[in-house]
């Protein structure tokens, strides 16, 4: 430690000692070691709940909060929360979402607070700057989490829901939810930052620093005429189940095809991952997701029956084959970053057998193809890198999707010899995966098998789709009270080997999981059909959480065409990669065709 921080923290415990008299908290213990604190910024003591704040008194911040922009003092109704002193205001003014200023502050009561916040931002405005929207955080019940619980305190699942306060030897950070969604910043990192700003080490963080969270109200002012004011939660506005609807759910596939097209740039490739809150598209790429993306624009030209978007999707698909394509020895390959996996292989496959002029690619897809069966082995297995040669892992993905190509090209040929193949893969697999459970396994082999037993109803394939589903649903989230907004996405917190939750994830999951229902409905297992019906609504109600649909959950978004109508990857990760909307269109197009009205309802 350097000497100017052992000249910082020469006074840590008598201020500290202040800090602790002050929020009522009992004497340091060896459990939270605090370290020194800026007392005077901490007018508000822990453990003390304020006045909850009502629906119906949500509104009453539109005009409170333009009188107060006038500097007039608000002669309207105050909600019971702002008259309580236990009450600190965050404010942001923002223009095209673009924050103009921002302020902090604490008063005598809330509604002191509020407009103060309100005054320092309105003094902090740039010239000419004029605010469309005003973002409001009130935070209330400050707690000190104690240094065994941070790790968990800090946990994604709490980002943008509860604010973070951190108490270091020269003042406070106090960091509230809608700036960790605005910005996109974990708990975590706002600790490590403020941190590694002072120059202190994890270690000496962890000695010195107290963390308290809070929890906060969310209200997002309109300005524009007629004002209005909005609760959110976790900077969005929560999707209600009974909001998923075929209205809603072809809307939202309207909107996520767009999206799709916009995002086919003059050179035919796609975007593959934007960063919102920076406005700025990453320089990643991943050929399996490009060629799921192929996929998705033939899609869409079919849908929609429009040989203008053919030819778009023909293009995308002739960038891909110009800058990832090559062929070696009669082998069809998709190279990039060194590697040829056997998933680019197959899903560039399939996206050629799948455009609407797919002869003019035969010959690339025949090279593609030949590479498939290369890979294959007479037990079944697949090889799942064709470069590096000694790779072959991706179990849980490669070969699913491998096998959905030959499923598309038996469903046309109805070749014997093709067929022998899959069903020699489908009792090797079947094996593998309830030796290696893993959901990402699940989808791609549903789709490949229901496939088939549309041809040969064989029950077999049946009973194994059904089986792998009936294991998915338990991974399906609902009822977290605390965190609604999580409902219907997959994920399985007791098994973090499965992967964290994803938008891509909910969305090829829905994708297997409409051709059980199909299967279960045409078979007759009514049961089944429901229960798998009844996940398909909640994961659809997940999906409709996720979008970039409107101005609420845009606020903070400057280039709001780059996002309009895609999914973020999860609710508190607001990063868009093309798989998170092209995963979930799929799916959705598909449920469109299966579902009748009254399906979309979840009982």
């Amino acid at each position: 430690m350097s000497f100017r921080q052992l000249v910082r923290l020469a006074g840590a415990a008598l201020a500290m000692t202040l800090f602790l008299l002050l929020n009522g908290c009992a004497a340091p213990s060896a459990e939270t070691r605090p370290g020194a604190a800026d007392t005077g910024t901490h007018s508000i003591p822990s453990g003390l709940r304020v006045a909850a704040l009502k629906d119906r008194e949500v509104p009453l911040f539109g005009p409170i909060v333009v009188r107060s922009l006038q500097g007039v003092w608000p002669d309207t109704a105050v909600p019971a929360m702002l008259e309580s002193p236990y009450v600190s205001v965050y404010v942001a003014l923002r223009q095209q979402g673009v924050r103009l200023s921002e302020a902090w502050a604490e008063g005598e009561t809330g509604l002191d607070a509020l407009r103060l916040a309100l005054g320092q931002a309105r003094a902090g405005l740039p010239g000419g700057g004029r605010p469309d929207y005003v973002e409001l955080v009130l935070a209330h019940d400050f707690e000190v989490v104690p240094l065994s619980q941070w790790r968990r305190s800090l946990s994604n699942i709490h980002r943008g829901v509860w604010g973070l306060e951190i108490a270091h030897p020269e003042g406070i950070v106090r960091k509230g939810p809608t700036e960790m969604i605005a910005e996109n910043r974990s708990l975590r990192s706002v600790l490590r930052d403020t941190a590694e700003a002072l120059g202190f080490s994890d270690a000496e963080a962890a000695e010195f620093f107290i963390l308290r969270r809070f929890e906060a109200e969310q209200i997002l002012v309109d300005l524009r005429p007629p004002v209005s004011a909005t609760r959110m939660f976790r900077g969005n506005r929560l999707v209600a189940q009974s909001e998923v609807t075929r209205e809603s759910v072809a809307a939202l596939a309207g909107r996520m095809a767009d999206w799709m097209l916009r995002n086919v740039h003059e050179d035919g490739r796609v975007t593959y991952k934007y960063w919102p809150s920076r406005g700025q598209e990453s320089g990643d790429n991943n050929m399996i997701r490009q060629w799921m993306a192929s996929r998705a624009l033939s899609r869409i030209a079919r849908t929609r029956r429009d040989p203008q978007l053919a030819k778009l999707a023909a293009f995308n698909i002739l960038h891909n084959l110009w800058h990832f394509y090559r062929e070696a020895e009669g082998l069809g390959r998709i190279e990039y970053d060194g590697k040829v996996k056997l998933g680019a292989i197959a899903l560039a496959a399939l996206a050629l057998a799948e455009h609407p002029e797919r002869q003019a690619f035969a010959g690339e897809e025949a090279a593609l193809a030949r590479s498939v069966v290369h890979l294959w082995r007479e037990d079944g297995a697949f090889r799942t890198f064709l470069e590096p040669a000694e790779r072959n892992d991706n179990q849980n993905f490669y070969p699913g999707e491998a096998l959905l190509y030959w499923a598309h090209v038996f469903r046309e040929t109805k070749d014997p010899a093709l067929l022998d193949k899959i069903m020699r893969s489908f009792a090797f697999y079947r094996d593998w995966h309830l030796a290696n459970r893993n959901p990402a396994f699940v989808p791609w082999h549903s789709m490949a098998y229901a496939t088939v037993w549309q041809e040969t109803r064989d029950p077999a394939l049946r009973d194994w789709v059904f089986e792998m589903n009936d294991w998915l649903l338990a991974r399906q989230q609902s009822g977290l009270d605390d965190y609604p907004d999580t409902d219907g996405r997959f994920y399985d917190p007791n098994n973090p080997g499965y992967g964290p939750p994803h938008a891509s994830s909910t969305g090829v999951y829905l994708e297997g999981l409409v051709r059980a229902f199909d299967m279960a409905r045409e078979s007759g297992d009514s049961a089944r059909a429901e229960a798998y019906r009844q996940a398909i609504a909640k994961g659809l109600r997940s999906l409709l959480q996720l979008e970039f649909a409107d101005e609420i959950d845009m606020y903070y978004i400057s280039k709001r065409e780059r996002v309009r109508g895609a999914l973020r990857t999860t609710v508190y990760d607001n990063e868009i990669r093309v798989d998170n909307v092209q995963h979930g269109l799929m799916a959705i197009l598909d449920i469109l065709e299966s579902f009748a009205a009254e399906d979309y309802r979840l009982q």
